[in-house]
């Protein structure tokens, strides 16, 4: 009962905060979605070749034999059969260097009669970085739509063997760190199974659903710093217990009208997830997340001028978290101005706002500057214990250069800057940061 009271005492003390940032908040995302309702939806999601790259049609070609090879197929039919294509990748980030991926997917049609239904997708890909110790991961992550669109079913399936950054949690540490492999470094083995079963709720672009999540992660060679670390002894205990493992549930809403979401030039996201990890399960971490990110893309002066911003909310709650489980900022994805996951707290908030521009060269010349676009982004993010108690505020900028193997299909180069700790970085990746 007093732990009621005293709960009750600090929510009604904290009431009016929460309300100014809620309706904040609202108010932005109903701009937002005011917005995309107003855009022209994009109905193909498949490529439309612009520049001749004989490369990359050899490439296409290779798809197109395996997909025939593996895919007889001598109804009329032919459009709606399964199809192959190959996913290479490449990707650089600070104190980790260049990793590499190459994988595939196969995408069909779970029911083929019917032609409202979107294309399924189950893709495999193996990455590796060259660092000491060797790293790679696996990860699937299908899609499957069924039942006219009404039933969504989706899942990550991963297995990671990398090396890690830890700094600790907080502020005070996270700032300005020497970014030594031999003292702030550990190897994680973690496995992941993540089902997500979504219904279409009435709107053709709104979803809704029921998440599951299993993980298991063990954690080898801590460095000075990572096994001195509170947050890490908390977890582990002693070093004959070197791993944890979390199951939870939780529910899930997406509003998605993206034109392409890997490359959106119009429309936004809107996604939120709440899960509870608890030891009813099997598992032995007690604690909940709660994640809210909004994207949204808007063209300026025709397809080749897009204005995107971004907000996220990321937060972990309990007294139990994992340091693994904490939310971060930084990476190649996610606030490039600061290194991956390098600063680490229970509560990150970030926004941030980009301008995308291709070149329109109307000349002979044209053919191959016309490649290329150019970025410039700007934003801010704060950290904290929860998410009405910032401590710290961490703005970033940066530039970046974009190559156009294909529509939609881009080769990004990103150099990012942080003033808090005078850092630049730079990045090396396909397809957009958000």
């Amino acid at each position: 009962m007093t732990r009621l009271l005293n709960f009750e005492a600090t929510y009604n003390h904290l009431m009016p905060t929460m309300k100014q940032l809620y309706i904040f908040a609202i108010c932005v995302i109903a701009a937002g979605c005011a917005s995309a309702s107003a855009q022209q939806q994009y109905t193909s999601s498949d490529s439309t070749v612009l520049y001749a790259n004989p490369g990359l049609n050899r490439l296409l070609d290779i798809q197109r034999n395996l997909s025939d090879f593996v895919f007889k197929d001598e109804s009329s039919l032919l459009h709606r059969k399964p199809s192959f294509r190959i996913l290479p990748s490449i990707k650089r980030t600070p104190g980790y260097g260049f990793s590499f991926g190459l994988g595939g997917a196969i995408s069909f049609f779970t029911d083929r009669d019917d032609y409202s239904l979107q294309r399924s997708e189950v893709p495999l890909i193996v990455s590796v970085a060259f660092t000491k110790p060797f790293s790679y991961s696996i990860a699937c992550e299908p899609q499957l739509y069924l039942a006219g669109n009404a039933l969504r079913l989706q899942a990550e399936i991963s297995y990671r063997d990398w090396l890690e950054y830890y700094f600790g949690v907080g502020y005070a540490v996270n700032h300005n760190p020497a970014y030594e492999k031999d003292k702030y470094t550990y190897e994680s083995m973690t496995m992941r199974f993540k089902p997500n079963v979504q219904f279409r709720l009435g709107n053709p672009f709104l979803y809704g659903g029921i998440v599951a999540d299993v993980w298991h992660e063990r954690m080898r060679n801590p460095e000075e710093f990572v096994k001195a670390d509170k947050h890490y002894l908390a977890l582990t205990g002693n070093e004959s217990r070197d791993s944890a493992t979390g199951t939870g549930i939780g529910l899930n809403i997406d509003y998605d009208t993206r034109d392409i979401p890997n490359d959106a030039y119009s429309g936004m996201l809107l996604s939120a997830e709440a899960m509870f990890y608890t030891s009813a399960f099997g598992g032995d971490t007690r604690y909940g997340t709660l994640a809210i990110d909004y994207r949204q893309y808007l063209q300026l002066r025709g397809r080749k001028q897009i204005l995107a911003w971004n907000v996220t909310s990321n937060n972990a709650f309990g007294d139990h978290v994992p340091f693994t489980r904490y939310a971060t900022i930084g990476g190649v994805n996610n606030f490039r101005g600061y290194y991956n996951y390098q600063y680490r707290n229970k509560s990150m908030l970030t926004a941030q706002v980009e301008y995308r521009y291709w070149l329109q060269i109307d000349s002979p010349w044209g053919i191959l500057l016309n490649r290329f676009g150019f970025a410039v982004w700007a934003g801010t993010g704060v950290m904290g214990t929860n998410p009405i108690k910032y401590e710290a505020l961490l703005p970033q900028a940066g530039v970046g250069v974009r190559f156009a193997l294909r529509d939609r299909l881009n080769f990004r180069f990103d150099v990012a800057h942080n003033p808090i700790d005078n850092d630049t970085m730079w990045y090396m990746s396909f397809s957009e940061s958000f």
